[in-house]
């Protein structure tokens, strides 16, 4: 288990290394816990996707996104498809905020994905160095 959140990522050790572990499971701890919801049927999450006009599939859907993400984002060797999947599951979130709500909505979305940027350039496959 430690071989596979530790394992380095892009030739990161030590601190570095550790700072990208610790990242990814903050992350994936946030995404695991907005999936429970999603997932649950939140009623605060339920009516605004409501709101948006997105049917209760979407919600369903997005929750499933989101803990694929996280999960495959916690394990080394895939940590670049889960921060690819829920760099996706930002996007949406950041352009359903812009278009539905006001502008400081989607500031967290944004911040979120910055950090799933940075993730993927610290875990991307040889093919993309």
């Amino acid at each position: 288990m430690q071989k596979l959140l530790y394992a380095s990522a892009d030739g990161f050790g030590g601190a570095v290394g550790t700072a990208l572990a610790v990242v990814r499971v903050l992350m994936a701890a946030f995404f695991l816990f907005m999936a429970w919801r999603n997932l649950s049927g939140d009623a605060t999450l339920a009516a605004d996707f409501e709101r948006w006009g997105y049917p209760d599939w979407f919600r369903v859907t997005t929750g499933v996104l989101q803990a694929v993400g996280a999960i495959a984002l916690i394990i080394s060797p895939v940590s670049f498809l889960g921060a690819l999947v829920l760099a996706g599951v930002l996007l949406g979130a950041i352009t359903t905020h812009l278009v539905n709500d006001p502008p400081a909505t989607a500031l967290s979305a944004l911040v979120f994905l910055v950090v799933a940027f940075g993730l993927l350039f610290a875990y991307r496959p040889p093919l993309l160095r």
